[in-house]
C-alpha cells in the first residue's frame, strides 16, 4: 500500500514538473511559494490517503462480509434484497455528507485545471486538423461542382442555338417550295462535294510534299540499311550513294559510286527503271530517294484503291515486299496488318474501331 502511495506522489510531482515547464509564464509555479504550497498539499493528499485507508482497514476488520462477493448481485432474490438495501443506505448516507475540498493554499486546483486545460487544448488541435481536411475535401467537391455546372450550361447553350437554328431552318423552308427547297438542297450538297474536293487536293499536295521533302530519303536510308525513319534526319544524296555499313552507320563518301551501280542496287530493291526529266533527250539515273518517293506514293493510292473498293473498306492489299514505306505506315499507326497475314495490310479506318 506504502508503495502505491509513492507512485501516486511521483506521479503528482512528475504531473507538476511538466505543467512548470509548459505553463511557466502563465502560471505561478516557479516561486518558492508555489513550491511549499505544493508540497503542504501533498502531504495533506498523503495524510488524507492514510485516514482512508486506517478507516477501510478498520471497516473490513469489523464486518464479516466478502468484498469481491458483495461487489456482485447474488442469485438468492433475499440475498440481493439485503444487497440493495445496504447500497440505499450508504447512499442515503453520504448524501448529506459534506464533500471534502481542498484548502485554500492547495495546488491541487491548479493542477485539475492545468490538465484539463491540457486535454482541451490537445482536442481542439484535433480539431482543427479535422476541420481543415473537412475543408479541403468540401473545396475540392465544390470545384467539381463548378465544373459540372460549368459544362452543363455551355450544353444548354448550345443546345438552345442548335433548337434557333432549326426553327429558323424550319420557317424558313416552310415558305417555300418542294421544289426550292430540292434545289437549295442539290446546291448545298453540290457545294460541300467542291469544298471537299479542293481539301482533298489541298491535303493531298501537302503529303506529297512531306514524303518528297522529308519521309522520301529517311525510307531510302532505312531500305539501304540504315537508321529507320525518324532516326536520322537531313539525309543527303551523297549519304544515300555511299550506302551504310552492317551496322546501319553511314559510309565514307569520298570513293564515289558509279551511276551504273546505283541503277542496278535501285532496280534490284525497288524494281524502277529511269525516267525523263523535265522532257530531255537524256535518260538521267533515278536517285535512292526519288525511287522511295515513288514507292510511297504508289503504296498509298493502292491502298487507297483497296479501300475504295470491295469489301465496304475492309480488303487488305498483299505486299510484294516488305518495304521501308510498308513498315513506316505501320509504325506511324496510318496502316494495319492483317490478323493472319503479316504480308497484308489496310488503311486503318478513323471512324471505326481499330480491329473490326
Amino acid at each position: 500500500m506504502a508503495q502505491s502511495h509513492n507512485e501516486a506522489l511521483a506521479r503528482i510531482r512528475q504531473y507538476a514538473e511538466a505543467t512548470r515547464g509548459g505553463y511557466g509564464d502563465s502560471m505561478d509555479f516557479t516561486t518558492s511559494s508555489s513550491e511549499a504550497r505544493l508540497e503542504r498539499t501533498i502531504k495533506d493528499l498523503q495524510a488524507r490517503v492514510q485516514q482512508q485507508e486506517a478507516a477501510l482497514a478498520k471497516l473490513r476488520a469489523a464486518s464479516d462480509i466478502d468484498i469481491e462477493q458483495a461487489a456482485y448481485a447474488s442469485e438468492d432474490p433475499r440475498e440481493k434484497l439485503k444487497q440493495l438495501l445496504v447500497v440505499k443506505d450508504a447512499y442515503t448516507r453520504l448524501i448529506p455528507t459534506v464533500p471534502e475540498l481542498p484548502g485554500k493554499g492547495s495546488a491541487v486546483p491548479a493542477l485539475l485545471a492545468t490538465r484539463n486545460l491540457q486535454q482541451r487544448i490537445q482536442e481542439s488541435k484535433m480539431a482543427i486538423s479535422s476541420t481543415v481536411d473537412q475543408i479541403a475535401k468540401r473545396e475540392g467537391a465544390l470545384r467539381r461542382e463548378e465544373a459540372s455546372l460549368h459544362d452543363a450550361k455551355l450544353l444548354t447553350r448550345a443546345l438552345e442555338d442548335g433548337i434557333v437554328r432549326l426553327r429558323a431552318q424550319y420557317d424558313d423552308r416552310s415558305q417555300k417550295t418542294p421544289a426550292a427547297v430540292v434545289e437549295e438542297l442539290v446546291a448545298s450538297k453540290r457545294a460541300k462535294t467542291e469544298s471537299y474536293d479542293k481539301e482533298m487536293q489541298r491535303l493531298g499536295q501537302a503529303m506529297n510534299d512531306f514524303i518528297n521533302d522529308y519521309v522520301s530519303a529517311m525510307i531510302a536510308a532505312e531500305e539501304l540499311g540504315g537508321p529507320v525513319v525518324g532516326d536520322m534526319f537531313d539525309v543527303e544524296n551523297e549519304t544515300l550513294a555511299a550506302g551504310f555499313t552492317k551496322k546501319g552507320k553511314a559510309k565514307s563518301g569520298k570513293k564515289v559510286v558509279s551511276d551504273k551501280l546505283r541503277q542496278r542496287r535501285i532496280d534490284q530493291i525497288w524494281g524502277t527503271k529511269v525516267i525523263e526529266e523535265d522532257g530531255g533527250d537524256d535518260d538521267e539515273p533515278m536517285t535512292e530517294a526519288e525511287a522511295a518517293d515513288q514507292e510511297m506514293r504508289q503504296l498509298i493510292e493502292d491502298l487507297f484503291a483497296t479501300m475504295s473498293g470491295p469489301g465496304g473498306g475492309k480488303g487488305y492489299l498483299e505486299l510484294k515486299r516488305d518495304s521501308a514505306a510498308s513498315r513506316f505506315l505501320i509504325r506511324a499507326k496510318i496502316a494495319q496488318f492483317h490478323p493472319k497475314d503479316a504480308k497484308k495490310i489496310r488503311l486503318i479506318d478513323f471512324g471505326k474501331e481499330l480491329d473490326d
